[in-house]
């Protein structure tokens, strides 16, 4: 009875069918227990052991991992950065485009009445093309400030593009991201995906961001978000960030239904001697379409894991007698 009660506190969260199952598995248990024979299922020596018939009662069904290919990949976080300071060089740009573009103008046109003679003097002209150069170097000025300060992705936009970004992003329609991997910086026009609480956002690499990071010592790449998941890339919140590489890794492709989560991990189990099964926790696990991809190191060729009723082996496992028997 001490076993059926554990039973209910440790799977009280399970569907109907799978407690159902765990409940006569015990019953077969405790059956055992009043006479000679072993128990059908047990904790005795490792991993779990289940007879022929609890495995049956248990809807245990076997398969073969299926060889597969991984194209390798690079995990790293992207996080938005704060754009005070470009709305600043934003209106910088826009008052030096401004300046520049009206001192242009002007030069030009006393030149060519100068050039007529028609009312402009050679000094005029001289002013006029001085006042036109210090304009100009006034917005360069500004550009430079860019890259000095985010980096030379940014610039790449182009300067005078700056104060649109600036007004978009004001508005929320677009996010600066700063994304760092281990590796360094992304060739620009790479194509890098963010975590994105449920969605996943491709983005393209602009190029360099201005500083390392101070804690990781890694240089950062700049990139643009734009659409509904800007909501989500608040500034100093942190997103999870992927590359793909251009090597490929071998492994296995396994069914969803395999696999079972234990204390965060991914596991299955897999067939271990004529009635044993081991959970296997499954590092660098990643999702397909089609099921789970689980690097080499994980799984042998020749494994036999658990593609059906994963989940009851695990409430067994907390349930099955061991050794020693109750205490």
């Amino acid at each position: 009875m001490r076993r059926l009660a554990m039973a209910g506190l440790v799977l009280g969260g399970m569907g109907a069918g799978v407690l159902g199952t765990l409940l006569a598995v015990s019953r077969m248990d405790a059956n055992a227990e009043a006479g000679d024979s072993d128990p059908p299922v047990s904790t005795a020596g490792a991993g779990l052991h289940l007879d022929a018939g609890a495995q049956a009662r248990a809807g245990i069904r076997l398969g073969a991992p299926m060889p597969a290919t991984q194209r390798s990949e690079t995990a790293g976080y992207a996080r938005a950065i704060d754009l005070t300071a470009l709305s600043a060089i934003a209106a910088e740009v826009t008052a030096a485009t401004a300046a520049a573009d009206a001192s242009g103008h002007e030069a030009a046109r006393l030149a060519s009445l100068a050039s007529a003679d028609q009312g402009a003097s050679q000094r005029d002209v001289e002013a006029a093309r001085s006042q036109a150069i210090a304009d100009r170097a006034r917005l360069g000025a500004a550009c430079q400030r860019i890259g000095l300060e985010f980096g030379a992705g940014l610039t790449r936009l182009g300067c005078r593009s700056v104060p649109a970004l600036a007004r978009d992003a004001a508005a929320g329609s677009v996010a600066v991201l700063r994304i760092d991997f281990p590796d360094g910086v992304v060739p620009a026009g790479s194509a890098i995906t963010i975590d994105a609480g449920d969605q996943q956002i491709g983005v393209r690499a602009l190029g360099p961001a201005a500083m390392g990071d101070t804690q990781l010592q890694t240089a950062g790449t700049l990139a643009l978000l734009r659409g509904a998941a800007v909501a989500r890339a608040g500034v100093g919140r942190i997103l999870a960030a992927h590359r793909t590489g251009a090597g490929t890794q071998g492994g296995y492709l396994i069914p969803r239904e395999a696999l079972v989560r234990v204390d965060g991990a991914l596991c299955a189990y897999r067939m271990a001697g004529r009635d044993g099964f081991e959970r296997v926790t499954l590092q660098g696990a990643v999702p397909r379409r089609e099921g789970w991809f689980v690097p080499a190191a994980a799984l042998r060729a020749n494994d036999r894991i658990v593609v059906s009723g994963a989940g009851t082996l695990l409430g067994l496992e907390h349930t099955a007698p061991t050794d020693g028997g109750d205490e």
